[in-house]
Parts: structure tokens; sequence; C-alpha cells
């Protein structure tokens, strides 16, 4: 099974509050629980698009501000339902930078059905290694991070988001966030709030291009702005995207939450008629700014005589192929899309 990771995992640039500095580590921020599609939640528009702020740029901006964290700690909760099948999980995310070295590391539980299965992924920066334990069986696999990289920066200039499964391996939540950011064309903000939480709410939609190379057969409708059939997508991709990202300025612009959805139809006999309905949702609460994380907390060792499955060919071929291609996939959904897939073998 694989899983998408958290659809997501994030990170962000800490611009502290006054009276809040690097020096007040594990400082809490934990919103109450958000629902599944991250339900609209009273959110008023930010502002119009001369006087408030963009929804691109505030994506963009996460991203970056992510990279600039000394270090994070994040519980996690995800679902998945998808092809019939759904998945629950939680776990935790870590960041923690180091110089030029981000270091990585996401565990999570995940229960599709009676089955039970555990999943990590850890990188120091050099190797990052997957490990999945299930039924007493632990299979683990391992990737040369660094030649992993350098493929990367042959191939295309380092804000090209990564192709699906590989973003915790090239950088974890900004790579993802910064993926968003690339596929999607996000919509003015609205402000809102979780419990005490001040947060944006983003809707993102297919930015032309890439919806363009998704649906080829309407891609020139699509370009030359005509209405156009989203019901086409492949069922595992979706309509569009919601990010839930902090509007406090503790840790200015978290993502928070990240809900992919597709629209249904309300009612058959109602044409046109449609709502939302969650395919992938990823939460991130109980949020600590951690510069006290120790690198030892990423440095991974397989036990004796433990078997290992070296996988840094494979990824650079995936890299390879997928990287030059106009047709690029959303990494959360694409893990979502695996996980539901293999969880009915």
């Amino acid at each position: 099974m694989k899983l998408f990771p958290l659809a997501i995992s994030a990170a962000v640039c800490l611009l502290a509050a006054p009276g809040v500095t690097l020096g007040q580590l594990s400082q809490p921020v934990a919103p109450p629980t958000v629902a599944p599609e991250l339900r609209h939640t009273n959110g008023r528009p930010a502002g119009d698009a001369a006087t408030g702020p963009s929804g691109q740029n505030l994506v963009a901006q996460a991203a970056q501000r992510l990279l600039l964290l000394p270090g994070i700690e994040a519980r996690t909760r995800q679902r998945v339902n998808l092809f019939g099948q759904s998945l629950v999980g939680s776990g935790t995310y870590l960041q923690l930078t180091r110089g030029p070295r981000m270091m990585l590391r996401l565990d999570l539980k995940l229960q599709v059905g009676m089955r039970s299965v555990s999943w990590q992924q850890i990188s120091d920066g050099d190797t990052f290694w997957v490990s999945r334990t299930e039924d007493q069986r632990t299979s683990l696999t391992r990737v040369n991070v660094r030649r992993l990289r350098d493929v990367a920066s042959r191939i295309g200039p380092a804000d090209l988001p990564p192709p699906p499964t590989l973003w915790m391996a090239l950088g974890g939540l900004p790579k993802l966030l910064s993926a968003l950011e690339s596929h999607f064309t996000f919509d003015p903000p609205q402000a809102s709030m979780i419990g005490d939480l001040p947060v944006w709410r983003v809707d993102g939609h297919w930015k032309p291009a890439t919806l363009a190379s998704l649906l080829p057969d309407q891609g020139a409708a699509i370009l030359a702005g005509e209405p156009l059939d989203l019901a086409e997508l492949p069922p595992h991709l979706p309509h569009g995207v919601t990010l839930i990202l902090g509007r406090d300025q503790v840790i200015p612009l978290f993502p928070y939450g990240i809900s992919y959805f597709r629209h249904v139809a309300v009612d058959p006999s109602t044409p046109g008629a449609t709502r939302r309905q969650a395919m992938v949702t990823w939460e991130l609460f109980e949020v600590r700014l951690r510069q006290d994380l120790e690198p030892s907390m990423f440095d991974y060792r397989p036990h004796d005589n433990q078997e290992v499955e070296e996988r840094t060919d494979q990824y650079i071929a995936r890299l390879e192929a997928a990287m030059p291609a106009a047709r690029q996939v959303p990494p959360a959904a694409e893990d979502a899309r695996q996980a539901a897939g293999n969880a009915t073998r």
C-alpha cells in the first residue's frame, strides 16, 4: 500500500509576533478539528484584487516561509475516499533545517478496514528511508538523496515541482506547496476562524495549461477559455483544492489543512446541481516550533541483518520520466490514488 503522505507535508517560515522569538521553543498552535472537507467556516473575502492579498501569492509565500523554519513538529490526520475505498490515518511530521540541509520525518499509522499499516519516511538530507510494516512484516527501501537532487537540478529549474510520490524525498512540505502553486490558480483568500485561530481559506483550480495537458481532447477549448467538462478527468484526479493557511503572527501562513475535492451531482434528476466531495484531506494540528530537534531523530539505522532494497535508480528513472513531461499530477492526489488502489490487493 502506498499512502498519500498527509496529502500534505508542509513547512513554513517563522515571522514571530511581538514577544515571540526563536528562543520560545515548543510553542503550540493547536486549532480544533477541521471537517474532512475543510468546509466553509463563515469566511469572508479578504478584499478585492486591488487591495486584498492574492491567493496565488499567499500559497507561494507559504512554501517559501516553510523553508525558513529552523524546526517544526506537527501532528497529522488524513482521510482518503476513492474508488469506494476509505483510508484514515494519523501521525507526526518533523522538519529540521541545519544550514543548507533539510531533514524530514513522517510517521503514519493507517487503517484500511481491518488492516493496519505503519509507515515511515525519514531523510537526513543525504539518505531517504521508507519503512512499511504490516502484519509484523517490515519492508525497507533506501534512496540516495544527493544523487536524486543532482538529477533534478540538471533536468529543470529548482522550483519545478517533483513528480508524484517524490515530494517527501526532494523537500517535504515546502516542495508540496510549491507543486500546488505551480499547478493551480488560487482565488482571492477568505478570512476566517478555526476556533480561536485566524486563518485564510484559499480555493484553487487547475491552471489552464496543466488542465489542457490532462484533458488533451479539450485542450484547445480550455486554452481558448471555453466551457469544459471536468467530469472527463480520471476519477483519481481532483477538480480543485482547498488550503487552510494560518493568518496569525506566530507561524504565518502555516498550512493547517489541504483538501482535494471533486464536484459531484447533488441529484441525478437535477442537472447542473453539484456539491463538493472531499477525496483526500490532510490536517496538521498541535503545531510546535522545535528549534531543539536533534539531528539524530532523522538518522535511521536498519537493524542487523535487515534486508534493504536500494531504490535510487528507480527514483531517478521516475524523475527523468516525469519532470520533462507537461502532464503532471498533484503529489498528494497521486499518492491517494495509489493508496486506494493498493488497498484492494
